[in-house]
């Protein structure tokens, strides 16, 4: 059986990916309504160009390349038709492209001015959209799609005109010269740094939109089957692009064809520019594109937890070992969800006396006892709770029991039960954890779609280190029960989330100025879970005005790392309080919860309010006064120890 295992959710970037496994891993997002702004329909079809925008391994590589001519063409092998008829089903066709971030920055510098580079840059990117075209009408004619005679006597005689390509007769031919044409640029870049000369074509050059566009408007008028479609260039990594090469990209969708469009992938903050060529001018959402956000936060009740359990099941029955037992859906190997009632009675076991011993020190002992409850000790630390309300501990145990026994009509058990279900279970959870001194655990499937953030890659990870944890500690049970023990999923949770951590620094230019800030605000959310009041539950959000920021550095820094991912704009502006302006809130990549010990989840109510003034300091600063952040009404932390973070019980 071992001999038909391994890990089902190692390798797969699917910049890396080969076509097979493109279309054998890839689940259709429009299936699960992930998208309100688009259809599936407009892939090919919507008449604007459409930008998609999403941090790392948020799926836009995945999306870009399923739609492009080798996945459809692998399709239409699998469906038994041809790649026409398949073309002419989705109404167009796509071209996929990702220039290596490398290769985009040798197109710079040596003593060159940027107006020769950005011939050269325009040059090379319309013999690479070109390339493709020809390569999907070789395609066409190899499977006898289109006409003999149209293809000899009209396109091929066309094209070297719009080309310059002489005595051609065929299109692999053309295809041909295509290569050395792009041969020829790459082989300056890479003699460019020893002879600072400039690039000058050994033909004829190629102005923006000559054969982008050219080409497009020379099939439709050709070949008859061609006049329905749209062709669509998918581009992925835009925010590679240089600043200027961004303009002459920006400058296409100013001018796009009615039968040419361009679908986009880029990271969140991913347009360095909105400029095009001519400078007196500039791209608009709205006009020239319209925007799809891969990255919203979602929440439970959203079609992405159905979506991830489809991506799980792809890999998972990939696997012989796993397919062969029926060990298919990810939800059964990890289990549902969370049980933080026996997650707290295994943490109590060991000293069931001990909530009980710290809130003696502040409430009479004969008031506590008629409050304990050691079949559940997140019912007894509520309780206690209650009781530092003002709560008597007679009416507090009244509500319990109504709340336990079900009794119809009761409003004081009716509130318990709001109080503890709705509002402070998983609250409770985090500080019966702080008064044992342990961490707490994080394991299931709905924790680990909360802590993916709407990121599929995120939720790929902590699977694939799940398994790699139960095949080198418990492989047996892994493969004998179809499942993954908690404290595995656990340790899988946690070294994720501090390898992520750890990485923020390596972040271009910003990484020290944002790593310093994510540990600071951490630690600010960190102290509101350990509010003994419970007045905030689970705050891990913050509000702040990112334009009004004049510091160029502190704006730059906090662009970046909403472009990485580290933190996650909501989509719409909210108050971070009752009494506060409109703002746009931020939270922490959920991904990171475990690293600060705080909820994975995003309750609304209080955010951490900043300005640019507190912004520097959570910057720029190592250690900071937790009790600036932390007041909280007409109440601080009285109590800090000595990590600096609040004291469980200094306001009991």
């Amino acid at each position: 059986m071992k001999d038909l295992y391994r890990n089902p959710f190692s390798g797969v970037n699917a910049v890396q990916l080969d076509t097979d496994l493109i279309l054998e891993y890839w689940c259709n997002p429009f299936l699960y309504d992930l998208f309100s702004e688009i259809k599936e329909y407009d892939i090919y079809n919507d008449t604007n160009n459409i930008v998609l925008m999403g941090g790392r391994s948020t799926g836009k590589s995945m999306f870009l390349r399923y739609w492009s001519y080798p996945v459809q063409l692998k399709i239409s092998e699998k469906e038994n038709i041809s790649l026409n008829e398949i073309i002419q089903r989705n109404k167009g066709v796509g071209f996929y492209f990702r220039i290596d971030g490398a290769k985009l920055k040798s197109f710079q510098g040596h003593g060159l001015s940027q107006e020769h580079w950005t011939s050269v840059f325009t040059h090379y990117f319309e013999l690479i959209v070109g390339r493709q075209y020809i390569e999907v009408l070789n395609l066409l004619e190899v499977e006898r799609s289109i006409d003999g005679k149209i293809i000899t006597a009209q396109l091929i005689p066309k094209l070297c005109g719009l080309l310059e390509f002489n005595n051609h007769t065929s299109l692999e031919n053309i295809i041909t010269e295509f290569d050395l044409r792009i041969k020829e640029v790459e082989v300056h870049l890479g003699n460019v740094p020893f002879y600072k000369k400039e690039f000058v074509p050994k033909d004829r050059g190629f102005l923006s939109q000559s054969l982008s566009f050219g080409i497009p408007e020379l099939l439709l008028s050709v070949i008859p089957s061609f006049k329905n479609l749209n062709l669509i260039i998918l581009l992925d990594e835009y925010e590679n692009f240089l600043h200027y090469q961004q303009k002459v990209v920006n400058t296409l969708l100013r001018f796009t064809k009615p039968h040419t469009k361009f679908r986009i992938g880029m990271r969140l903050e991913g347009f360095r520019t909105f400029e095009m060529i001519s400078e007196d001018d500039f791209i608009k959402e709205g006009r020239e594109y319209r925007k799809v956000v891969f990255e919203e936060v979602v929440n439970k009740n959203s079609g992405y937890q159905d979506f991830l359990c489809e991506i799980a099941k792809k890999r998972l029955e990939s696997i012989p070992a796993l397919k062969d037992r029926e060990f298919t859906n990810i939800k059964t190997i990890l289990g549902d969800s969370e049980n933080l009632e026996q997650e707290a009675i295994e943490l109590a076991q060991s000293k069931p006396n001990k909530i009980f011993e710290q809130f003696s020190k502040k409430f009479p002992k004969e008031d506590l006892e008629k409050l304990r409850c050691p079949q559940n000790p997140l019912l007894e630390l509520l309780n206690f709770i209650w009781l530092s309300r003002g709560v008597t501990a007679d009416q507090t145990a009244k509500s319990m029991n109504d709340y336990l026994n079900k009794v119809k009509g009761s409003d004081d058990g009716e509130k318990y039960r709001r109080d503890y279900i709705d509002k402070y279970k998983l609250t409770l959870t985090f500080l019966l954890c702080s008064i044992y001194r342990t961490n707490k655990q994080y394991y299931s499937f709905n924790t680990f779609a909360f802590l993916s953030s709407g990121i599929v890659g995120h939720f790929i990870e902590l699977c694939r280190r799940s398994f790699s944890i139960a095949d080198w500690g418990d492989t047996d049970t892994l493969l004998a029960k179809g499942i993954i023990k908690k404290d595995f999923q656990n340790k899988a949770a946690i070294e994720f989330s501090n390898s992520e951590k750890q990485q923020i620094g390596r972040i271009e230019t910003y990484g020290g100025l944002i790593s310093k800030f994510i540990v600071n605000v951490g630690n600010i959310f960190r102290g509101f879970h350990l509010d003994i009041q419970m007045r905030y539950p689970e705050t891990n959000q913050f509000a702040i005005n990112v334009d009004s920021i004049q510091d160029s550095e502190l704006q730059n820094a906090l662009k970046a790392a909403v472009r990485w991912t580290i933190i996650q704009r909501k989509p719409k502006m909210q108050r971070s309080g009752p009494s506060e302006s409109l703002q746009d809130l931020y939270m922490l990549n959920r991904i990171f919860s475990p690293s600060f010990q705080i909820s994975y989840r995003t309750r609304g109510g209080k955010s951490i309010s900043l300005n640019e003034a507190s912004l520097k300091k959570l910057m720029y600063e190592d250690k900071i006064n937790l009790g600036d952040y932390l007041i909280v009404d007409d109440v601080q932390p009285k109590g800090q120890n000595k990590n600096n973070s609040p004291d469980l019980f200094s306001n009991i």
